[in-house]
């Protein structure tokens, strides 16, 4: 592969789901979405945008050829992926879409792609590094507020030593909204924020390519673009140190 120049703006691929035209011409039929406010923040920080949507899996190759990957709110996942029954209080999940991001995020840590997870995004991380989760929050916990039906600020405390700290310092209000929520973190995964109610708020990768999983959404608030300039600078490391980008993850 020819060497990559600075003048190159990233592709950044954004991960989509899907639902139903609700009127026009093409009312009822399928449509891939994703919300303006992702393609926004990471055309600000410098990057390309492309979206994927489900489909068969990529490649290795394929997903090499992406700088870095960006996996999206949404619904939630399908307790089967990690040998749970639904419960009534679940949102419909879309199993394709678990299952084909779960793939992306795999072949992304074994060809050393950054990784940005953003609400259901670090849900599925953590999920695919075999951690756990809350299924019903305040039900399940209390101490923290109810972010499930409107986009909520809360408080969030970084730990300093993370690179998330870097981007936002030691402490950081953010707009949730979510319903469930990380309850224990397995693999290379560490907890690298949190709610004052102990729920964990961010992650992070400690070996390998940045991964950085926040359980807020960033694209939401211009005083968050710093997560979308440290994903830039995470590629742009990458480029420059190729070798310790081409070991990723077996």
């Amino acid at each position: 592969m020819a060497q990559r120049t600075t003048s190159r703006r990233p592709l950044i691929g954004v991960t989509a789901g899907t639902s139903r035209m609700m009127s026009g011409a093409w009312a009822d039929h399928e449509a891939v979405t994703v919300t303006s406010h992702y393609v926004e923040a990471i055309r600000a920080a410098g990057a390309r945008p492309v979206i994927i949507a489900a489909q068969d899996d990529w490649s290795d190759e394929e997903v090499a050829e992406l700088d870095a990957v960006v996996l999206t709110g949404g619904t939630d996942l399908d307790p089967a992926r990690f040998g749970q029954d639904a419960l009534a209080t679940d949102m419909t999940p879309d199993p394709a879409r678990d299952a084909f991001e779960t793939a992306l995020y795999r072949a992304a840590r074994r060809v050393g792609l950054p990784v940005l997870g953003i609400c259901r995004g670090l849900q599925l991380i953590v999920i695919a590094e075999g951690g756990s989760l809350h299924r019903h929050l305040p039900v399940d916990l209390p101490e923290h507020p109810a972010t499930g039906g409107e986009p909520t600020r809360v408080q969030a405390k970084v730990d300093i030593d993370s690179d998330l700290a870097v981007a936002l310092g030691s402490s950081t209000e953010v707009t949730a909204y979510h319903h469930q929520g990380v309850k224990d973190v397995r693999g290379d995964l560490r907890v690298v924020a949190r709610h004052a109610s102990g729920l964990p708020l961010a992650v992070e990768a400690s070996r390998g390519a940045p991964v950085l999983g926040v359980q807020w959404h960033p694209e939401l608030d211009a005083d968050q673009a710093g997560i979308f300039a440290s994903l830039i600078t995470a590629i742009r490391h990458r480029e420059a140190v190729p070798e310790q980008a081409a070991a990723g993850l077996g």
